[in-house]
């Protein structure tokens, strides 16, 4: 494999390859550099994340939990130094509690710093030390609590003896520090140079994969390009009615194949368009024995071209025959229509004269019919007219019915005053006797107030008998006036009967005038008509004549087809 194979593809082999191989084989290529790629990414993914995943989960808690004993470690001096220093007991007892709990944290610590360093020399002398740290812690806790002690043994045993372990184990975790971080050093490293690796491996590999995929596109490109272009141009030229092309690209891929089909067919086209042209020359020169004279060239679809041109053959033949023969019965029907024709001349003549009774008779029942329609519009002008004064007759009948209800209630108010005029009569009647009754008590002084009472009880007396003759009068003109609603009642139905007869006689007589007019309509209708019928037999007449002429042309035309049919070769049935 040269370096070559590597950037691009072999044309050699792509020419010769089908179309999905080539594709494929480029793409797989492809797609393995990618694996490779991503193979690598993912080396350097995993190298990057388990060195994160070291540091952090030894190096990281290992740094932290030393600085935590570190940190705790020295906070046990300075509780020591206070409760040493503490002038009550409530501080010295909290200082003191202090440290026994710093000592419970530090069997926590071991446990924890044993499970992520693994330096078991560096453990053993950690957990000796901080025994011992341990032990002299106790001893002075005791120092404190016997009381048997002074501040200053206990500063000098701390000073002496406590503190000298403290720094044993300090020192310890300084070493546990820097292992810690040489440790995680090595390993951020390490991982930096596997990651640099596998991008630099993996750049590489992009770069020749971008450049292989580039060159093969490009040489995949031209293996499809170059010979669909000389296919294209082929066919251009075919569409726009040329066959003779080449075609130089051969190949043994799907183009390849292409090119050699469409050489083929091109030249199989040309020998077809050949013999149509050849065929179709020969019918132009009148020889209609036969189609084509290579039907061995017509397979498939070309099959339908033969068989075309055989039917246009045989159609053209028959049709001349027909022709020879119809032409012959042109000439014969010329004949008879020419007989026909002066027939019908004749005929048309005799229709015109009776036509011209008919018109004479409908001209007649026209006028006639006119005279109706205008003896049927007056009528109704006239049945109009008798409504009209129906109709007013009607409204003043209405009037006097009104009238007459008015004068009934006027009697009633009449009623209403006579009634109070009796009223006020009998009460002056009263009035004028008591005024007697009076006066003959009053004796000779009374005698003209009598005189004059007794002339009031008269006029009552008469204003009494006027009411009641009023009253009775009024009462007689009720009655007559009721009798006379009633008459009047009676005539306004006889009105209504009058005015819906005369409305029937009036819509009659509206429909007799229309029924009329529509008749004259129709009369007129039909005299246009008969002009029409008229016009055409003068027409017919004048036709008839026209055709005698004609037919015997058309007789002399049709000879003349029969002398040109024969000139054309035609199969024999």
């Amino acid at each position: 494999m040269n370096f070559k194979s590597i950037v691009t593809a072999d044309k050699g082999k792509l020419k010769n390859q089908s179309v999905s191989k080539k594709v494929s084989g480029i793409f797989r290529s492809a797609g393995v550099r990618f694996a490779l790629v991503i193979t690598f990414m993912v080396v350097t993914a995993i190298s990057s994340l388990w060195g994160v995943y070291s540091i952090y989960s030894r190096d990281l808690k290992a740094d932290n939990i030393q600085g935590e004993i570190r940190i705790d470690i020295q906070a046990l001096s300075k509780h020591f130094l206070w409760a040493l220093s503490a002038t009550t007991e409530e501080v010295r007892a909290s200082e003191l509690e202090k440290i026994s709990e710093a000592f419970d944290d530090f069997n926590g610590y071991k446990e924890s710093l044993s499970n992520v360093y693994d330096n078991d020399a560096m453990i053993s002398q950690f957990y000796e030390h901080l025994a011992v740290v341990e032990s002299n812690g106790k001893t002075l806790e005791n120092m404190f609590s016997d009381g048997s002690s002074t501040n200053e043994d206990i500063f000098e045993y701390f000073d002496g003896t406590l503190y000298p372990s403290i720094n044993d184990v300090a020192s310890d975790l300084k070493v546990v520090a820097q292992e810690i971080a040489e440790h995680g050093q090595a390993v951020f490293t390490r991982t930096l140079v596997i990651t640099g690796v596998a991008a630099a491996m993996s750049l590489l590999i992009i770069l020749t994969t971008v450049i292989y995929i580039v060159n093969s596109g490009h040489n995949l490109a031209n293996s499809i390009v170059e010979p669909v272009t000389e296919v294209r141009n082929a066919a251009s030229d075919m569409s726009n009615g040329k066959l003779d092309i080449k075609i130089d690209y051969r190949a043994e891929d799907e183009l390849g194949i292409l090119a050699h089909d469409l050489r083929k067919s091109t030249r199989y086209t040309a020998s077809i368009v050949k013999d149509i042209s050849e065929s179709l020359d020969r019918m132009a020169s009148g020889d209609f024995t036969k189609g084509t004279e290579h039907p061995e060239l017509y397979i498939g679809d070309y099959k339908a071209i033969m068989d075309a041109l055989d039917d246009i053959s045989d159609r053209l033949s028959t049709t001349l025959s027909q022709v020879r023969e119809s032409s012959s019965q042109v000439s014969s029907g010329a004949q008879n229509m020419s007989e026909g024709a002066s027939a019908l001349a004749e005929g048309a003549t005799d229709q015109a004269a009776a036509i011209q009774q008919l018109t004479a008779s409908v001209s007649t029942v026209t006028e006639q019919t006119r005279n109706v329609a205008d003896a049927a519009k007056q009528s109704n002008e006239m049945a109009q007219k008798v409504k009209e004064d129906v109709d007013t007759s009607a409204r003043k009948m209405h009037l006097v019915t009104d009238a007459m209800t008015r004068i009934t209630e006027a009697s009633k108010e009449i009623e209403l005053v006579t009634n109070s005029i009796e009223a006020i009569a009998k009460q002056t009647q009263l009035l004028a006797l008591n005024a007697s009754i009076e006066a003959a008590r009053a004796g000779d002084a009374g005698k003209g107030f009598a005189v004059v009472a007794g002339e009031i009880s008269q006029l009552a007396n008469q204003s009494s008998e006027a009411a009641k003759n009023t009253h009775q009068l009024i009462s007689d003109t009720m009655d007559e006036i009721s009798n006379g609603n009633e008459v009047v009642d009676e005539t306004k139905a006889a009105l209504e009967m009058v005015v819906e007869s005369v409305n029937q006689v009036s819509e009659m007589m509206t429909t007799s005038g229309n029924m009329a007019k529509d008749q004259v309509v129709s009369m007129e209708q039909i005299t246009d008509g008969i002009e029409q019928i008229s016009n055409v037999v003068t027409s017919n007449s004048a036709t008839a004549e026209e055709s005698s002429a004609v037919s015997q042309q058309l007789s002399e035309e049709s000879n003349m087809l029969n002398d040109l049919i024969d000139k054309f070769k035609v199969k024999q049935g």
